[in-house]
């Protein structure tokens, strides 16, 4: 990845927060090219229980994780598997929780599978803190 961007961006890649707020096919595949490419850590936040019809579009779930355990929760030992160096962990709540505390953490904040008024009010906040 060096080769690919330098030296300080991959250094910066690697101090990088990331949160990815919705954790359905979409999200899988953009945490996959996070974790990939060196971002050293990505928070994960979707409360909701992995559904049946979740196993057709988000590689990173299982059966067992059916009624188990939430997407966010399933998700994070198949991406944290990609990359040992990363830091990968679920965040409790949803996107109806982030405040201004919690923006502040990251660095970029990417949403998926969201209401269009909660893409804006992150959105907002996101500005507001200069986040991406």
């Amino acid at each position: 990845q060096i080769r690919l961007w330098g030296l300080a961006a991959q250094q910066r890649m690697s101090g990088a927060q990331v949160l990815v707020c919705g954790m359905r096919g979409l999200a899988a595949e953009v945490c996959k090219n996070i974790v990939l490419a060196g971002v050293g850590n990505v928070a994960l936040m979707d409360s909701a229980l992995v559904i049946e019809e979740d196993l057709g579009g988000q590689f990173f779930l299982g059966e067992e994780d059916v009624g188990k355990h939430s997407r966010a929760e399933a998700s994070v030992a198949g991406l944290q598997a990609l990359n040992p160096l990363a830091k990968v962990t679920a965040c409790k709540g949803d996107v109806d929780s982030l405040d201004d505390a919690s923006i502040k953490q990251y660095d970029v904040v990417c949403m998926t599978a969201s209401s269009v008024s909660a893409q804006r009010r992150v959105g907002a906040l996101c500005r507001k803190h200069k986040k991406k």
